[in-house]
């Protein structure tokens, strides 16, 4: 018995040392508990939404592109995600009726966050980079703004912006924490010309995906250590 102990051993061992390093590039860790996240695509059909100044790309078709990245990065790292929309169809024949059937899927009460992806457009064309909106008062909100907004710049090597508060029906209406991601300026050549390009379309995906991570787990933590949150941070 003792000589089959000792060759189970050193059979044990070989096999660790033969093991191969660990992959560098190993893929992203899944969520420690089961998050929900409702993603919106912003605009589509009928409602393009901001146009490019040099190629006339439409903001819908990028928020979508985008969106649909973020959602597989997101799923990658085990968060289920429920999207307001996964084509180029609007959710309804006119405004009011894509408003109201969107607002419903982000009012979604087993949601622990929402996520918007749009575009943004000024007047004046040096302004660039990503944005990031919260429902003004909302500190949670403004928590799930911050994390994704660092982690773009971060991602992107620009020094970090703060979050912007905002009374958007993207982060009004939601009951959870919400943050409307503006991704770059069609009003700037670079960005314009950035945002279509399919690299940095992924790139951004996945600095969104860890930010809307690194908010859940934080608040997973906060709740599991007994620390209180507002009335106003489980609204929103």
């Amino acid at each position: 018995m003792k000589r089959c102990f000792v060759l189970f051993l050193s059979l044990l061992l070989i096999g660790c040392q033969a093991a191969p390093a660990p992959d560098v590039f190993a893929a992203p860790s899944p969520s420690p508990v089961p998050f929900c996240v409702v993603l919106d695509c912003g605009h589509g059909g009928f409602d393009g939404g901001a146009v490019g100044v040099d190629t006339g790309v439409v903001e819908a078709d990028l928020n979508l592109s985008i969106g649909l990245l973020v959602r597989d990065a997101l799923k990658r790292r085990g968060v289920s995600v429920r999207l307001t929309r996964a084509d180029g169809n609007a959710l309804g024949e006119t405004k009011r009726a894509d408003m109201q059937a969107r607002g419903a899927i982000l009012e979604s009460p087993d949601a622990d966050c929402t996520v918007s992806i749009h575009m943004n457009k000024f007047s004046d064309r040096s302004v660039a980079g990503p944005m990031a909106f919260y429902q003004a008062g909302a500190e949670a909100g403004q928590r799930l703004a911050a994390a994704v907004i660092d982690k773009l710049c971060d991602a992107l090597g620009k020094p970090r912006r703060l979050p912007n508060p905002a009374d958007n029906f993207v982060t009004r209406v939601p009951t959870a924490p919400s943050v409307l991601v503006e991704c770059g300026f069609l009003s700037n050549a670079a960005d314009e010309r950035n945002l279509q390009d399919p690299d940095y379309q992924v790139l951004l995906a996945e600095a969104i995906a860890d930010g809307v991570l690194a908010f859940l787990c934080a608040q997973t933590e906060n709740l599991s250590d007994g620390t209180s949150l507002l009335p106003a941070d489980v609204v929103k």
